[in-house]
């Protein structure tokens, strides 16, 4: 399984394209998110299987429209999407306001919280945030990966024994019910059981600190490996 991070940044950041994960399997690709500026990351978005949208908010489902309208342009096939209730909704409300793609690109939605795509089996967790959000467990072969979406941390996914946990790290300290920060997460540290933790969607005052919330959360777990992740990154599990 190979991951690669399309956008790592917020609503608020130019340098960065919002969020976005390309996964790859032997057969199958998908996405986690697809934020504004993420479209231009593609190098062939007639490959992508399958999104997978943690809630609908702009900067994690900017460009879903950009990808769609592109695909019936250039005759791609149909597009799997799946997310929490409420996408559908979603979708309809985008060919409302532009009523002249209704009907053309091909794509199913789904709200299932647990499915299959190709070799990927995959679970749902809700999280929380400022309106309905999933978190994402991904598996393949005996790998496995989290992905948090934006959420305040939860004992739940810290909980979930895995390759990779993949976090926001929105705001460099404070207390935050919608959001995480280096004082709520290290509340929930204790229970990981991830071996590697990437950081993402840091807003700049975050990321302008970044060396100092490795610090903090590496003082709290010595045995977990933490990086911040990067627009371009990759690792594969």
């Amino acid at each position: 399984m190979k991951v690669t991070f399309l956008g790592t940044g917020t609503c608020v950041d130019t340098s960065r394209a919002q969020s976005c994960i390309l996964i790859e399997g032997k057969k199958t690709k998908i996405l986690v998110d697809i934020g504004v500026g993420a479209f231009t990351r593609l190098r062939n978005f007639n490959e992508i299987n399958a999104v997978l949208i943690t809630h609908n908010h702009l900067d994690h489902n900017g460009d879903l429209l950009a990808l769609l309208k592109a695909r019936w342009l250039t005759r791609g096939d149909e597009l799997l999407i799946f997310g929490p209730i409420g996408t559908k909704a979603f979708l309809e409300s985008l060919f409302e306001a532009y009523a002249y793609l209704r009907r053309k690109p091909k794509f199913k939605v789904f709200e299932d919280p647990e499915f299959e795509i190709g070799e990927f089996r995959v679970k749902t967790i809700p999280t929380k945030h400022s309106i309905v959000s999933w978190a994402y467990v991904i598996e393949s072969n005996g790998r496995k990966i989290v992905v948090s979406g934006d959420t305040s941390p939860l004992k739940e996914l810290m909980e979930i024994e895995c390759d990779a946990l993949i976090h926001e790290m929105s705001l460099p300290s404070g207390m935050s019910r919608d959001h995480t920060t280096p004082e709520n997460f290290a509340e929930v540290l204790p229970f990981c059981r991830a071996n590697v933790i990437y950081l993402t969607h840091m807003y700049p005052q975050a990321y302008e600190v970044r060396d100092r919330i490795l610090e903090r959360l590496r003082s709290v777990r010595e045995d977990i490996k933490f990086v911040i992740a990067e627009d371009g990154m990759s690792f594969e599990i």
